[in-house]
């Protein structure tokens, strides 16, 4: 089965290998798997666009404030910084070999994601990793029915008996062995890996060294401090936002802005044929940008293009059409009359995943027909970017895959 996953802002290069490769894992593992197809033997396309993007003329000279003088008196504290002023205070109190027990206490979930979000190691190393930490966040939603029982010790009581961070990996992995699954997605249980997930074997390695990048993230944050460590990441963030998007509505029709509109349906194209050839639904996965650039392909350049399931995860795609950005709005189309923009027709099911915390993150259902608005909340301080790698995510969507392309 063909999955085509078109990323979002901010990526010039091909994206950090090692967390494509958990992603990728996290793919096969939930979505793919329960769509019912060979997860070893699907096709996974991922086609950077970003690159194409124009590079800013002054190479970032515009985000470099330093000696300009400054109007009023004392400095301000950005909102941001203060945000990450009061996480660091949070994890300064944390001892550092219990980061993760001190999370789970709260939410075993968001300890998961963090586990899963820090992997590190060889491909195997982090496929099989992913696969701890999917089987880990499938375990969570049964016994939590999906956090609506609660979560962290009060779920999960022998938490409270976890001394450290090490042994708490221990512990989930022995409670995995014991746990029989009842309720997991349809395609799943197909899959050798959740057969044999959980052997002797132990906590995957990749797993393990996460508590060595824990310890030294926290022992940076108590002695250098976040502002030392992070201040300026936002701002760059924020620029690549607004350099990508703009640039790709601003030229649209020009050849810089067409590559990228090329690139993208290539990927479709080739995924459309695979999935013709072999009989299987089409699986499209755009997050940020990503989901509106799918848009303006699926609804004006190949409107004839066929995609079973889409899921757009932190897009703008309803805020977009409700300022008539897209080359097929229709301006005389609003919501008088309780009007919506009228489904794709090439499009079987288009699941928007919204995180309320997620600032870039906008609704569609109110505005597109067809649409379904689906709230995820990540827990990530940086909201925006906690979809992908979040194995409760794809765990969410593969419930999504399992329920039908309709």
């Amino acid at each position: 089965m063909p999955l085509v996953h078109v990323h979002g802002i901010g990526n010039r290069v091909s994206a950090d290998p090692q967390q494509v490769a958990v992603r990728d894992a996290l793919y096969r593992q939930h979505v793919l798997a329960a769509a019912g197809c060979d997860p070893a033997k699907s096709l996974i396309l991922s086609p950077w666009w970003g690159g194409l993007v124009a590079e800013p003329a002054w190479g970032w000279a515009t985000l470099n404030t330093t000696g300009v003088e400054r109007l009023g008196g004392a400095e301000e504290v950005s909102v941001i910084e203060e945000a990450v002023d009061a996480v660091i205070a949070q994890v300064a109190e944390v001892e550092p070999d219990r980061v993760l027990v001190s999370a789970a206490a709260e939410s075993l979930l968001r300890a998961i994601d963090i586990i899963c979000a820090a992997l590190t190691g060889t491909e195997e190393d982090l496929r099989l990793g992913a696969e701890f930490c999917g089987r880990a966040t499938v375990f969570w939603a049964e016994r939590t029915d999906n956090g609506r029982r609660g979560d962290g010790s009060d779920v999960f009581p022998w938490l409270t008996d976890v001394g450290d961070d090490a042994e708490l990996l221990a512990r989930l992995n022995a409670e995995m062995e014991a746990w029989h699954p009842a309720s997991i997605p349809a395609g799943v249980t197909t899959s050798p890996e959740w057969e044999t997930f959980g052997a002797p074997s132990g906590v995957p390695r990749a797993a393990r060294a996460v508590l060595r990048r824990l310890n030294s993230c926290a022992a940076t944050a108590v002695t250098r401090g976040s502002t030392a460590v992070l201040r300026g990441w936002p701002t760059r963030k924020i620029a690549l936002l607004l350099g990508d998007v703009m640039g790709y509505f601003a030229q649209r029709d020009t050849a810089e802005a067409g590559a990228i509109v090329a690139l993208v349906v290539e990927a479709l194209e080739k995924a459309s044929r695979h999935a013709a050839e072999h009989g299987e639904p089409l699986i499209v996965v755009a997050h940020s940008m990503g989901g509106n650039i799918v848009y303006d392909v699926l609804s004006h350049y190949c409107p004839d293009l066929r995609v079973d399931l889409l899921v757009t995860a932190g897009t703008q795609v309803g805020l977009f059409e409700e300022l008539k950005l897209f080359r097929v709005s229709d301006r005389s189309l609003t919501c008088a009359g309780g009007g919506k923009v009228p489904a794709l027709p090439n499009v079987g099911r288009w699941v928007n995943v919204v995180d309320p915390a997620d600032p870039l993150a906008f609704a569609a259902a109110p505005v597109f027909d067809g649409a379904e608005d689906l709230r995820f909340d990540t827990g990530a301080w940086w909201a925006h970017g906690g979809y992908i790698t979040s194995p409760y995510f794809h765990h969410r969507i593969g419930v999504c895959a399992a329920e039908g392309l309709r």
